[in-house]
Order: C-alpha cells, then structure tokens, then sequence
C-alpha cells in the first residue's frame, strides 16, 4: 500500500523558452534523486507548479506525462488526486534499460569490454565475502546441472548459463550488479531462440561455472577472478561482432 505525503516542494522558474518539459522533468527528477520528494510523495498541483515554473498549464501537463511514461509519477484523478512520486524497483530499471540498450543499438563488442572489466572483480569479491547463503548457493549449483542436462539433450544453454551469472550478482547483494545482469539476462532471452551459439563454447561455458563456483567456495579470490576473465574472453569472441539488436551470447 502506497502511503500519500504531501511535501512542500518548491522549484525553480525557468528562463529558457526552449525545451521547458525537459527542463520541468529533470528539476522533478533531481528532487527525487536527492530524497527530497521520497516515494509515495505527492507533486504539487497543477496551478502551483505553473507558478513555481513560470509555464502554461499544457506545458505542465506534458511534463507530467513524460514523467508517467517512464513510471516516475503516477498522475491520480479526482478529488484526491495529484501526481505521486512512484517508488522504482530494479526490475523496472532493468527494463528500462534493456529498451534503451536495445533501441541503441549496442554492439556486442562494447557489451563483452564491459563484461570482461567488471564481472572477474565481481567474481573476486564474491571469493572474499562471507558465505553465500544456502539458497543462492543451492540454486547456482542447480543451475549448473540443469544447464548440463541442456547441453547433453543437444539444446541451446544460452539462457539457463546466463542465469549463472545473475544469480552471482543476486548473491553480492548490491543492487547495481543485480540491475546489469538483469538486463543482460533479459536481452538473451528475447534472442536465444534465433542465434546459433557454437556447441564447443556452450560445453566451455558449462567448466567454466563450474571453476568459478568452486573458487568462490575455497575463498579463493585469484583463481575466482582468472577462470571468470578466461571465460569471458571466450565468450567475447563468439559476441563481438554482433550488434546489440541481434545480441548473441552464451555466458
């Protein structure tokens, strides 16, 4: 249940003509950057933000719709109505990156660069936490059968491998690695069926979970960061050349 607030928000006018939506919906989104208006808060009316802004009514209007087509506000009607301040999950996020990756045209060699940076240290930092709760840890050796059984039914593993790696970031507990492999994760599902991965880079990628997981489990940070970028660059040379809107993988 989502509890109302009232804040009292105040913004700045705004000098340039040109472009005032924008400026009207950046002002609102820093002010929720910054917690000043927490989710559940509610804007403040049409009339007063008309006057904070110093624009038409249409004006703020558009504003608002823009605000609710990204799911920032949700805009109420009736008598206790308003435009309330929406509270993002990391699903939600995730999506909406996936759409703007994709849209973008992000091609698989900036997206393997990106991977073979980040997820060894991610891998490391796994190594030196402590111990992995049982449920995660249960569901990433599970993954690895199943993934396995995929493999040896001649089916791709594309989709069941990536999710390795989610559940990796799920077990870090920080919500920007949860985020990223999210969004990865959602952009092989929407293709796995319609890109060839080879078969050799399918059975590599199979070890190669399995030598990450054991490092991770001896504590052991070096070997946890060497197999992750060893497999990466693998996988990068399969990725590399494909564009994000035909983005092939199989991690």
């Amino acid at each position: 249940m989502v509890i109302i607030r009232h804040m009292p928000t105040t913004f700045k006018s705004i000098k340039n003509p040109s472009r005032m939506s924008d400026e009207i919906v950046r002002q609102i989104e820093d002010k929720i950057l910054i917690n000043e208006l927490e989710p559940g808060s509610i804007l403040p009316s049409e009339g007063e933000l008309m006057k904070q802004f110093g624009v038409s009514r249409s004006t703020v209007r558009e504003s608002l719709r823009m605000l609710e087509a990204v799911g920032v506000i949700k805009v109420r009607q009736g008598q206790r109505g308003g435009a309330v301040v929406t509270r993002v999950t990391n699903d939600f996020i995730s999506d909406f990156l996936f759409k703007a990756l994709r849209l973008g045209r992000i091609p698989g060699e900036s997206i393997g660069q990106f991977r073979i940076v980040v997820e060894p240290a991610m891998a490391s930092f796994l190594a030196t936490q402590g111990e992995i709760s049982p449920t995660l840890m249960a569901q990433l050796e599970s993954n690895i059968r199943e993934a396995q059984k995929i493999y040896d039914g001649k089916q791709v593993t594309g989709y069941r491998n990536m999710e390795f790696h989610v559940l990796l970031a799920l077990a870090t507990g920080n919500p920007m690695f949860i985020i990223m492999w999210n969004t990865l994760r959602s952009s092989l599902a929407l293709i796995s069926s319609t890109v060839l991965v080879p078969h050799e880079t399918q059975r590599t990628t199979i070890e190669y979970h399995k030598k990450i997981l054991n490092a991770i489990k001896e504590r052991d940070p070096e070997n946890a960061w060497l197999h992750m970028h060893n497999h990466l660059i693998e996988v990068h040379k399969v990725v590399k050349d494909v564009d994000f809107g035909g983005y092939r993988a199989d991690s």
